[in-house]
């Protein structure tokens, strides 16, 4: 199955161009070139949101690959093939056409990273993305054919501020996976003040998720995850829980995004059925007090379960977590009110009290100092090895112990 792909030459490898772009021509089908200028003031945040990871301006890499015009190959891969490679992530499957021509590509250009090459069509959906404004399916409904190099002077697709909040999830969209948690039915008309004040998002990655958003941190500790960015010139605010966290079990956060589904409105949510049972565990257990106007809103979305009692809804949500086999977790974000009185009325299946927690994590501490300890061991083993065969005594007896394992085979 045919797939695009694309290259970017940075502006420090561009005297190779000719011959990068000729072999390109060899192995894959062209479809447009672009040369992009993006502002030299808004170069290094640009690189940031591109590769995911904070690239302040002056940094080495901007100035390994340049921060002038740059030039954008799209391409076509008639007959694409995945292959394991080691990457910067450790060995992943990836397109090895396309590594191994991004590999050779930066080995012609005195090495380092003055190309970028996509490993994925997921990769692709993200850069031309962010790159143009558009996803794949979008360059192809436009892209007509062409020759000659298109010039364009603008920044990433969402630089500075949201053109609107339709963009922004378009965005979000095709760069990450991700579900709105909750009090989505206002959006995006009210995105900027809802009843709760902000988004609130599960993801695979809160820092992908906050570089393609342009959101910046609200608070400077680690463990909070509220951000804000801007929209049509006002602020719009997001908390990013993300797998992992402990916000929900990781199971189940892993469940929301799998089960995820598309709303008509322009955006990921969470499952109908997800949607009443994590509301239902964030009114009783994220909250001090089992609000009002969680219970309406409650009752009405699950109309034919008769319950009243903030006992009952306990009991609801326990059996649907003991089905599920979740169970109840401690927040990383202690700003979070974790409500620790109903939390112990629930089944041991689902929650364990703190003392047990603590127990485990001393009993999963030793066991990580013990594997570490394991593996500096091995690591002094192999360095004993090596630093024998690479020894004189070694090379010099080496034929004696070749006599002595043909003899033995005779």
């Amino acid at each position: 199955m045919e797939e695009v792909h694309l290259f970017i030459i940075w502006e420090n490898a561009l005297y190779k161009k000719e011959e990068i772009i000729k072999d390109i021509r060899e192995n894959f089908e062209i479809l447009s070139t672009y040369q992009i200028e993006w502002s030299l003031d808004n170069f290094s945040e640009n690189l940031s949101r591109f590769y995911g990871t904070n690239l302040p301006a002056g940094c080495g890499k901007e100035k390994h690959c340049g921060n002038g015009p740059f030039l954008l190959i799209i391409v076509k891969d008639k007959n694409p093939k995945y292959e394991k490679r080691q990457t910067s992530r450790g060995e992943e499957i990836v397109n090895a056409k396309m590594f191994d021509k991004k590999t050779y590509y930066r080995e012609i250009t005195g090495g380092g990273h003055k190309i970028h090459a996509t490993n994925s069509v997921e990769e692709t959906n993200h850069d031309i993305t962010l790159l143009l404004g558009k996803n794949i399916e979008d360059f192809l409904k436009e892209n007509t054919k062409k020759e000659e190099t298109i010039k364009i002077k603008q920044d990433l697709f969402g630089a500075k501020e949201w053109e609107n909040v339709n963009k922004m999830f378009y965005a979000l969209n095709n760069c990450c996976k991700y579900a709105i948690l909750r009090n989505y039915e206002t959006l995006p008309e009210e995105i900027y003040i809802n009843e709760h004040n902000d988004i609130d998002i599960i993801c695979t990655s809160h820092i992908d998720v906050a570089y393609v958003l342009n959101a910046k941190k609200v608070f400077l500790e680690d463990y909070r995850v509220h951000y804000v960015t801007k929209v049509e010139g006002k602020e719009a605010f997001f908390d990013l829980r993300y797998v992992g966290d402990g916000y929900y079990c990781e199971e189940l956060e892993k469940s929301l995004i799998e089960n995820r589904k598309y709303n008509e409105k322009g955006f990921y949510t969470i499952s109908d059925d997800e949607y009443y049972y994590t509301l239902l565990y964030h009114a009783l257990l994220h909250k001090k007090e089992f609000a009002k106007d969680y219970k309406e809103r409650l009752k009405q979305m699950k109309s034919k379960i008769n319950i009243n009692k903030d006992v009952e809804f306990l009991k609801v949500l326990q059996k649907w977590l003991i089905d599920n086999e979740y169970f109840v977790t401690i927040p990383n974000d202690i700003s979070v009110q974790f409500n620790k009185e109903k939390s112990r009325s629930l089944s041991k299946l689902v929650y364990r009290n703190e003392e047990e927690i603590k127990e485990l994590e001393v009993q999963n501490k030793q066991i990580q100092e013990e594997n570490e300890s394991l593996k500096n061991e091995n690591k002094k083993i192999q360095d004993e090895l090596i630093s024998m065969v690479n020894s004189k005594s070694w090379k010099i007896t080496k034929p004696i112990r070749d006599f002595r394992t043909k003899k033995i085979k005779r």
